[in-house]
């Protein structure tokens, strides 16, 4: 607490201003939580947008980044998106990768594991292709 000019007594004495990056409470100065921030003064601490963090005792919305995408999303210049369908991607992307030809995927994939054959349409059947016996491929189903 400090003393007001010419105070005779403690009732006369207050709490200094809050520096950036710290709020003031009933007993004083305390800094802001993870996720927060405050400018000099501050009664309150203001919570970083939507995706964002940052560590305690942040000063200004500058201090906010954008949080690590999670796997299926990609980061974007506006925070994380979803992976579209036939793509996929691990934590902390930057962008999605597609799926092999012939396979697809729903939006959010996390992994090429999650790419699967699309199915053939009707008349076809999958067969493996002999010269990789990887590769899938539908062939037209003749009917005797």
């Amino acid at each position: 607490m400090v003393p007001a000019t010419g105070s005779t007594s403690k009732d006369d004495c207050y709490y200094a201003p809050c520096l950036a990056g710290t709020f003031m409470t009933n007993t004083g100065c305390q800094q802001c939580g993870d996720n927060t921030f405050s400018g000099p003064g501050a009664s309150s601490c203001t919570n970083c947008p939507d995706d964002k963090a940052s560590p305690a005792g942040s000063t200004s919305g500058d201090d906010c980044y954008y949080v690590p995408c999670s796997a299926g999303r990609f980061m974007t210049d506006s925070g994380c998106q979803q992976c579209r369908e036939n793509t996929f991607s691990g934590p902390g992307a930057s962008s999605c990768t597609n799926c092999p030809d012939d396979k697809a995927s729903p939006a959010g994939s996390t992994s090429g594991d999650d790419c699967y054959y699309v199915p053939c349409s009707a008349g076809r059947f999958m067969t493996v292709v002999l010269m990789t016996g990887q590769d899938l491929t539908c062939w037209i189903y003749f009917y005797r």
